[in-house]
């Protein structure tokens, strides 16, 4: 039997928020959160997780979502967030989806705690790589060279070459053989999407990252990404 004690049990819940709100930054486009905050794109999200669907009031919802019964479970909002098209048929949503699990459980997670604002994570976290000493990240970073390469042209490891990531299209490393997980991924390795992805729990496989341990600390993520800015042509 494994103990949880409050200490671990509130830095895991700490360490989820965090990463629901980084999860809602591509929610926060069309969406607000405050609590009477006005509809955009998308309706109000302020209470959403156990509401009942398509009731925000006055908000126009399509009529395939309005066919809908029932209430916003973690269920149905997984589901509908990972690929709205195909949940709802006929639904007006522009967004294509959320592939990976980790941070849609980590984002309904985050909206059951009915949170009632919202602040960009950005500046916070572009200030931390701005100032953050770069030989904190070379020590993290220690860890991966395990696993990855991170010199120009060098062969790709267990893990891709790590020359250039901070800016490439995600799984696009040229002959790397990456998981399947990965290659669902749509996007590029932004501060935001690396920051996101070390602070994921995820099991091992090919193309993961999953032999390093997990980033908790923003400090940390910080350090060890100014550190992979370091590796292109003009430094």
């Amino acid at each position: 039997m494994f103990l949880i004690t409050t200490t671990s049990a509130n830095a895991e819940t700490r360490a989820v928020a965090e990463r629901g709100l980084l999860a809602f930054k591509t929610c926060a486009m069309c969406h607000t959160l405050d609590k009477g905050g006005k509809h955009l794109v998308g309706p109000n999200l302020y209470g959403i997780y156990g509401r009942a669907i398509a009731s925000a009031e006055g908000f126009t919802y399509s009529n395939a979502l309005k066919q809908m019964n029932g209430i916003w479970t973690t269920e149905k909002l997984n589901r509908y967030i990972a690929r709205p098209k195909l949940a709802v048929p006929g639904n007006q949503m522009p967004f294509p989806g959320l592939t990976s699990p980790h941070l849609r459980a980590d984002l309904i997670a985050w909206l059951k705690t009915n949170p009632n604002s919202y602040v960009s994570p950005d500046q916070t976290l572009n200030t931390l790589v701005e100032t953050v000493d770069i030989e904190r990240g070379q020590d993290i970073a220690s860890a991966c060279l395990a696993c990855h390469a991170a010199a120009q042209g060098a062969p790709h490891r267990i893990g891709p070459n790590l020359w250039g990531v901070v800016g490439r299209d995600i799984a696009s490393a040229a002959g790397f053989n990456y998981s399947e997980r990965l290659m669902r991924r749509t996007g590029s390795w932004s501060i935001e999407t690396l920051s996101a992805f070390f602070l994921e729990s995820k099991k091992f496989e090919q193309g993961s990252h999953m032999a390093f341990a997990r980033l908790s600390k923003p400090e940390d993520r910080a350090a060890i990404i100014k550190w992979l800015k370091s590796l292109k042509d003009d430094q």
